[in-house]
């Protein structure tokens, strides 16, 4: 069993349910998700870091690595003083749908392949 089986087995049933559903969504949406286990958390990887799945003291975070640059677009989306990281809490399964889970996913994705084709063809104007 890999490392983020295990730790979503160890989750209490409300949280793992959500975990799982957000597990799901990430991987239906952006196919090419690297999912890895980093800072003792399901990491996923899409054109550098991309998101996480947090559980804390009240529900799950979904942590968007690039979320500050859009959050204004997504109320739920809260930033906290970060640089770059905007989050959005998730009590229930009820709240993937109500916090807008997929778009702000999909908007994130969308991000991170634009950013890799500018970076690409700025490194083939240097050369």
């Amino acid at each position: 069993m890999n490392p983020v089986d295990s730790y979503i087995d160890g989750l209490p049933e409300d949280r793992k349910a959500i975990v799982e559903q957000l597990r799901s969504i990430i991987h239906a949406l952006v196919p090419a998700v690297q999912e890895k286990f980093s800072f003792k958390i399901p990491f996923y990887h899409y054109f550098g870091m991309f998101c996480y799945i947090n559980p804390v003291k009240d529900g799950i975070d979904l942590g968007i690595c690039n979320g500050k640059s859009f959050a204004d677009d997504f109320e739920h989306l809260e930033v906290k003083g970060r640089a770059l990281i905007a989050t959005v809490r998730l009590r229930s399964l009820h709240d993937i749908s109500l916090k807008q889970v997929t778009e702000v996913l999909a908007t994130a994705a969308i991000a991170k392949e634009s950013t890799a084709i500018v970076n690409q063809q700025k490194k083939g104007r240097k050369k």
